[in-house]
């Protein structure tokens, strides 16, 4: 896999992407888990990503939100961002093996780990923002930059998050 900077992680996840395909209306159950899936690219088309949602069916807590890359020059993808709901104990290693964590938390790739190797968003920091799957889908939404998705996350609420003018 190639090397990124930080920075080029960073830029990846907050760059203004458009959908691609779109998800479906409602999520789909599938082995304990209601599932929605969608595909971006960014507005020039240059770089494809893919969006997935899961809740699990009966511990609605325990859900995850994530923002794949898919490398137009290279084959596979890797997961930039996700945001999860409390799912057992999380420990940060090789880069913190010593702070396990519970709870709502959110991962995100780290350079040193795709160059080490290691699965790109092991880490993950405990959050306080969200406390749902709704206001974790609202924060996401914001963070990966989504220019076209009233129509699809209207629902969101929160003073409708694609209408507003924070989101550039």
């Amino acid at each position: 896999m190639k090397k990124y900077a930080q920075g080029e992680i960073e830029g990846l996840i907050t760059c203004k992407k458009r959908i691609a395909d779109p998800p479906r209306k409602e999520m789909k159950a599938d082995r304990g888990s209601l599932r929605n899936d969608m595909q971006l690219e960014s507005l020039d088309g240059k770089m494809g990503f893919a969006v997935f949602m899961r809740i699990n069916e009966r511990f609605p807590e325990n859900f995850s939100i994530g923002l794949n890359f898919i490398p137009r020059d290279e084959p596979g993808s890797f997961c930039l961002l996700r945001y999860n709901g409390p799912h057992g104990e999380h420990i940060n290693a090789p880069i913190e093996e010593d702070h396990p964590h519970f709870g709502y938390h959110i991962h995100n790739a780290k350079a040193e780990l795709i160059e080490a190797g290691i699965l790109p968003e092991k880490y993950a920091e405990i959050t306080e923002t969200y406390a749902s799957y709704k206001e974790a889908l609202f924060q996401f939404m914001k963070i990966i930059n989504i220019q076209d998705g009233e129509q699809y996350f209207d629902n969101l609420g929160q003073d409708s998050l694609f209408k507003r003018g924070d989101v550039q």
